[in-house]
């Protein structure tokens, strides 16, 4: 009798912990199917080429939905977003499952704001005459040829300025001096924000694969220091990264490793992927190449079988099934 008592509760207590897994498996399901909704203006104003998503739309929606597509790279070309390049861009985004809205034009104008601002730019900081001059002088000092925004801390003195001799890039802060035609020197301290315009991850780039060119892609970001990111292509394209780059992040040339030459010759292993399946096969290269490299490559066991790969390091080449 105790037996079956104890086993009664047992059944009990298994039941209610698979009825709340159950609970909570619906729950994340549901959260997972809830729709997202994007609303881009017919109009947007932007100061780059390239942008995110977030800067361009209002996202509604989950927290981790709207999370990934507010970091969604755009970018423009003749001053106009098209409806087709948004789609694009949230298919990219690995939201499987997750229904998504577009509110937009076929055709969306995108405007550099001017000095005067507009109603939809983010409010921020925008240089007058004055600072405009400081920028110039400060880039003349630095031998910058990226941008630099200057603010003042109080009203230029009059004369010419007398120091500092050379301002290194990236530096926040400084203090210029001034002195007039009566010989007195008066100083004016000065914050600046230094950007130039680097390439960076289109989508993520995982660790020691190749980068393309469609991996690659401009945008002016902040820097504390110059020549710490790749800002030409070649710098970038056919190299590896020793750590996956996330989209929209500044490619590092620290993280870069060069590419390797690969000799003809050499036993690789052929991989072939369609859909859901993936097949191997032992093969010989038949052109010397690097990683990301169109090559021609025969299968060991017959000499007559010759196909064309890419490259994936100095062991695999793989072939791209249509």
């Amino acid at each position: 009798m105790k037996m079956a008592y104890a086993l009664r509760r047992a059944w009990l207590r298994l039941f209610c912990v698979l009825t709340a897994l159950l609970t909570l498996a619906s729950g994340a399901y549901a959260a997972q199917r809830a729709g997202v909704r994007v609303i881009i203006p017919s109009v947007i104003y932007m100061q780059d080429r390239a942008f995110t998503l977030g800067e361009a739309a209002r996202i509604e929606g989950p927290v981790q939905a709207r999370a990934a597509l507010s970091s969604l790279i755009l970018s423009t070309s003749g001053g106009v977003l098209t409806r087709e390049e948004v789609l694009q861009a949230i298919k990219s985004s690995g939201l499987d499952g997750i229904s998504v809205e577009l509110r937009m034009p076929v055709r969306v104008r995108v405007e550099t704001p001017g000095p005067e601002g507009n109603g939809t730019e983010t409010p921020g900081y925008t240089p007058g005459p004055s600072d405009t001059s400081l920028s110039s002088m400060v880039k003349s000092l630095s031998a910058w040829d990226g941008e630099v925004e200057v603010t003042a801390v109080g009203s230029i003195p009059q004369g010419r300025l007398v120091e500092p001799a050379s301002i290194v890039p990236g530096t926040p802060a400084a203090a210029l001096r001034f002195q007039d035609d009566m010989g007195r020197v008066r100083s004016l301290s000065v914050r600046m924000a230094w950007k130039q315009n680097v390439l960076v991850a289109a989508r993520t780039i995982q660790r020691n694969v190749p980068i393309t060119a469609r991996d690659l892609m401009t945008r002016s970001v902040k820097i504390t220091r110059p020549g710490v990111y790749a800002v030409d292509p070649a710098e970038a394209v056919g190299h590896v990264s020793r750590k996956p780059i996330k989209q929209g992040e500044p490619i590092l040339l620290e993280f870069l490793a060069g590419p390797s030459q690969i000799r003809k010759g050499r036993k690789v292993t052929i991989i072939a992927r369609y859909g859901g399946l993936t097949a191997t096969a032992e093969g010989v290269l038949l052109e010397d190449g690097s990683p990301g490299d169109l090559v021609k490559v025969r299968r060991s066991d017959n000499k007559k079988a010759i196909v064309k790969g890419y490259i994936v390091d100095e062991n695999t080449v793989e072939v791209k099934v249509q």
